[in-house]
């Protein structure tokens, strides 16, 4: 049987790290075994349902190259299939009309650790009253799941409830209906986190009335730096954020790769590496936690293998970008700045951070950095001097004359490179100084000199 997983989403809010690695790891599962992936917006809760969510969703998927099956299905266009099931698990006794009121299920509560309708057995009602339908859970043994993540779990049977099927409205929940449209996508193995094992149990009615005998795994949740949960509700960060924030697709899947599942001992696995190498049952079974640290590593990692050309098409759409003169000209001196930032740079945001601060004519500066200036605004007349002597204006006279300047005045390079670095660059650390003078020329650097050492 060929495998075929899904990614079964609520657009309810826009993807975040949670439910991408969910995406990733069913992707994987499915292409690792020459199988299918497939999307399902879980849509029927139509008062929360936002198409920015939607966008959200299949944006993020496209541009990690996470390819999924095109004819994506959409849980509120499968109502009437939904309720063609709760029909016949009526019929056949798996399932049963409940007539309680929310009141008397209020009270039964009260007086039971464990509510269970007077209904389950009871069919001697008039048809005119409300009701809603519950599952007919067993009451005794146990439902065991053998999952490829957790390994073999059971639950009592007398700790599952009858749970709601169809509310007394007339529309399907999501128990039942995930449960069914799980079955009508041929889905081979439901791959989900490990919140989602308590449902499993008690869809187990459904399967087993089905027929329908998946293969389950449940991951272990992320959690973010404060040991919480990963969620919409806990503000995490969606994946247009972090690409906002200048971070590269292969970035965002490495990160998600080594959050839960490894291979050998790599750190950096692209997203074919995984494809080849993924087994499911190598997930761990503990949480995994948020590392921004290890996030902004990976991502300087891999802007530093990409080329000046590709990282300017991707920042020329950034809207602070549009500060910086982009005529023909600048533009090769933009890409010769790119190709010597990016080596320290943690996200291509900096990157463009620091076009920025030396496209800039006249810098703003911290009372510290302030002070670095008056305290050294006696080496600028002298910088001056030398600079506007040189007339092959290259790194390597560049070089000479700054060192020349430090040994016949008894400086440190500090005591002359980081006034520098500030009236050209607007910070104290960064790139050689004297590439990025040969890269901006002779009239640039003087004319920033000039302006902001004072």
């Amino acid at each position: 049987m060929k495998t075929i997983t899904r990614f079964a989403p609520s657009p309810t809010g826009l993807l975040h790290l949670g439910g991408l690695r969910t995406a990733l790891f069913n992707f994987l599962h499915a292409k690792s075994n020459g199988g299918k992936f497939k999307i399902r917006i879980e849509d029927t809760d139509q008062t929360r349902n936002k198409q920015e969510s939607i966008d959200s969703i299949f944006n993020g998927l496209k541009w990690l190259g996470l390819e999924f099956d095109k004819e994506v299905v959409y849980q509120s266009h499968k109502i009437l299939e939904h309720k063609k099931i709760i029909n016949q698990l009526i019929e056949n006794n798996f399932a049963y009309k409940c007539y309680h009121t929310d009141d008397e299920i209020l009270e039964l509560k009260k007086h039971k650790k464990k509510f269970k309708s007077e209904w389950r057995d009871n069919v001697n009602r008039s048809k005119n009253t409300q009701f809603c339908v519950r599952i007919k859970s067993p009451l005794d043994g146990q439902t065991i799941i053998n999952d490829r993540i957790q390994g073999k779990v059971k639950v009592d049977n007398k700790e599952l409830d009858d749970f709601v099927i169809m509310r007394s409205d007339g529309s399907p929940t999501f128990l039942l209906s995930s449960a069914v449209d799980d079955f009508l996508m041929s889905i081979t193995d439901i791959i989900r986190g490990d919140d989602h094992l308590t449902n499993s149990f008690r869809q187990m009615v459904i399967f087993k009335y089905l027929d329908y005998v998946p293969t389950f795994s449940h991951m272990p949740l992320i959690h973010n730096e404060n040991n919480e949960k990963l969620s919409k509700r806990n503000n995490a960060l969606s994946i247009e954020e972090y690409r906002n924030k200048g971070f590269l697709s292969e970035t965002i899947i490495n990160y998600l790769l080594r959050l839960g599942w490894s291979y050998k001992d790599k750190e950096i696995i692209s997203l074919d590496d995984a494809i080849n190498n993924f087994k499911i049952e190598k997930i761990g079974k503990s949480p995994s936690k948020l590392d921004n640290k290890k996030l902004l590593f990976l991502n300087n990692f891999y802007i530093k293998t990409k080329n000046d050309d590709f990282i300017f098409n991707e920042i020329k759409n950034n809207s602070a970008f549009l500060k910086i003169k982009n005529t023909k000209e600048e533009i090769s001196k933009i890409k010769n700045l790119i190709n010597i930032y990016k080596e320290r740079s943690n996200s291509l945001n900096e990157i463009v951070n620091n076009l920025i601060s030396i496209n800039e004519d006249v810098l703003t500066y911290s009372k510290e950095e302030k002070n670095i200036l008056n305290n050294t605004e006696y080496l600028k007349t002298k910088l001056l001097d030398k600079l506007s002597l040189i007339e092959s204006w290259d790194d390597y006279i560049l070089e000479n004359v700054i060192k020349e300047i430090i040994e016949n005045m008894g400086l440190k390079f500090k005591d002359l490179g980081q006034p520098l670095r500030l009236v050209i660059c607007g910070s104290i650390n960064g790139p050689s100084i004297v590439k990025i003078m040969k890269i901006i020329g002779k009239e640039s650097t003087l004319k920033k000199i000039k302006t902001n050492w004072k």
